[in-house]
């Protein structure tokens, strides 16, 4: 049912007379003009949904009232906006890179421009509180004053104690002052953004932000990779948002979307996708590649070998892991921790019985100073293993390279300088981070280069990392360029191009050595 017009003028909906429209919408207006009757109804987010739920399909106010900041966002960026902004509860499921951000900014101005919010709470990642969501608001929207609740406990009530349009607060810190954010209801509109950190429902950082979004109208989701791990992801994330969409038992859910195989061992059931999406609604989901036209990206790999020592070393291990292999000794819950020490190894370091061992004439150091000196742009370094981003940053550093290093024993005021002058200063020309530290809603489009000095075992860390370079505002094309140099790395490296699982990567190394000798 389509035959409505709106008055952009008036803010009014015009349509045919509906006595279930009048019924349902008390203050509605009837309106008799050259023998028609007509129905007048404000043109606002509540309105809107209860003339959806009759079967009409009126747009979405912030469509024909907002002016998007003198912006001009991108077609998935008002879908996404419109959608929000007349949804209480929602979810955004945009790919990576898809300006998620700016929808959900623009949709909680808009309301606040309504008078239907006050006040809004951004929850996010520590690493995307002032280099994202502050950097973001001051860039569309000035006219809101923006607070960081970040540090001591004091620190983070006397910012809450200021007055301001939007409170950011990383996603740990919630629970810190509790209290404080149940006690002012002038806080209306909650935004989680990387709702998957909530997926467990038995954590402390859950439970704490369960008891404020009880309190709040308005609360939205935002995650562009729902079920990192099995569908049972969705369990915690919707239990937060929308709670009668699931059962109330996360085990009741399992049994939804999973079939046992073992004790400890569960498998997908064909219907879980269409179980997760019902239970995840209303949502928006646009694919990156759908929805950007962004310059292309290169994926191509470096290899090198190991150094003499190092090459001795990590034979000695791989050969002693594989015995214990054929003699049953590794299986999947230990492999994981043999297979780091393989890729230490390859990284440049080991542990001894003296403590840690750092190998000469690291090869890789070499093609990662290669890389750099074919490099226009600027650079981002990436290294799984604190060591090897001490030791990459002290290298460069002595060779007098523009370099600042990011990990997480990195402070916050530190990495907000460190991100600030890499954005807009020349200096430094290259960070070299450990992946965890970049792995969400960071915008580092100054790079189009990221080299990684070694693989992360979790694709979810590998495709937010990547995602830094290739997002909205980069306007060169981009590299992602991998290291290798033994067979493990390489293995690894093959399986996060293609989505595979990383965990068993050595067992199934070890298989096809297996079956080569029968």
């Amino acid at each position: 049912m389509s035959n409505l017009r709106v008055s952009h003028k008036l803010k009014t909906i015009v349509m045919p007379y509906d006595p279930r429209v009048v019924a349902t919408i008390p203050h509605a207006k009837k309106l008799t003009r050259h023998g028609n009757v007509y129905t007048l109804v404000p043109h606002r987010a509540t309105e809107v949904k209860l003339l959806t739920n009759l079967g009409y399909e009126p747009p979405s106010p912030i469509l024909t009232q907002y002016d998007w900041c003198n912006t001009i966002p991108y077609e998935h960026q008002k879908i996404t906006s419109a959608m929000l902004a007349i949804e209480p509860r929602a979810y955004v499921l945009n790919g990576l890179g898809s300006g998620k951000t700016r929808s959900a900014a623009f949709a909680a101005d808009f309301l606040i421009r309504q008078g239907d919010v006050s006040r809004v709470l951004v929850i996010a990642p520590l690493s995307t509180l002032s280099g994202t969501w502050e950097h973001e608001l001051f860039q569309i929207m000035p006219h809101h004053k923006v607070e960081v609740l970040y540090g001591t406990k004091a620190k983070r009530l006397e910012a809450l104690a200021r007055d301001a349009s939007f409170y950011i607060i990383n996603t740990d810190g919630v629970s810190v002052i509790l209290d404080a954010l149940l006690a002012r209801p002038d806080i209306d509109l909650i935004i989680i953004d990387e709702l998957a950190c909530y997926r467990n429902s038995r954590t402390k950082r859950w439970k704490a932000l369960k008891k404020l979004v009880n309190t709040k109208h308005w609360c939205w989701g935002m995650t562009g990779l729902p079920t990192p791990n099995g569908p049972t992801d969705a369990y915690g994330q919707a239990k937060m948002l929308t709670p009668k969409r699931v059962p109330q038992s996360f085990r009741a859910f399992q049994g939804k979307v999973e079939y046992q195989i073992t004790q400890f061992k569960w498998l997908p059931k064909p219907e879980a996708n269409d179980v997760v999406s019902k239970a995840m609604q209303p949502s928006v989901r646009f694919a990156t590649d759908d929805c950007i036209d962004l310059p292309p990206t290169t994926y191509s790999t470096r290899t090198t070998e190991l150094a003499a020592e190092q090459k001795k070393a990590y034979k000695q291990l791989f050969d002693h892991f594989y015995t214990e292999y054929k003699g049953q000794e590794i299986n999947a819950s230990n492999a994981g921790v043999k297979m780091s020490k393989l890729l230490q190894v390859a990284a440049g370091f080991g542990y001894t019985d003296g403590g840690v061992v750092d190998f000469p004439d690291n090869h890789k150091i070499q093609v990662v100073k290669d890389i750099i000196e074919e490099t226009e742009q600027k650079i981002l370094i990436l290294a799984p293993f604190i060591r090897t981003v001490d030791t990459l940053y002290d290298e460069l550093k002595c060779n007098f390279y523009p370099v600042k290093k990011v990990y997480g024993g990195t402070t916050k005021k530190e990495r907000d300088a460190i991100f600030s002058a890499f954005r807009n200063e020349v200096d430094p020309r290259i960070i070299v981070a450990h992946p965890a530290v970049l792995s969400h809603g960071l915008t580092l489009v100054e790079a189009n280069v990221i080299v990684w000095f070694s693989p992360t075992t979790s694709y979810e860390t590998f495709e937010q990392a990547n995602a830094r370079i290739v997002r909205p505002g980069q306007k060169h094309h981009t590299h992602i360029i991998s290291i290798e140099s033994c067979p493990v790395e390489a293995h690894i490296f093959k399986r996060l191009a293609s989505k595979q699982k990383v965990s068993t990567a050595l067992l199934d190394i070890f298989a096809d050595m297996t079956k080569g000798e029968q």
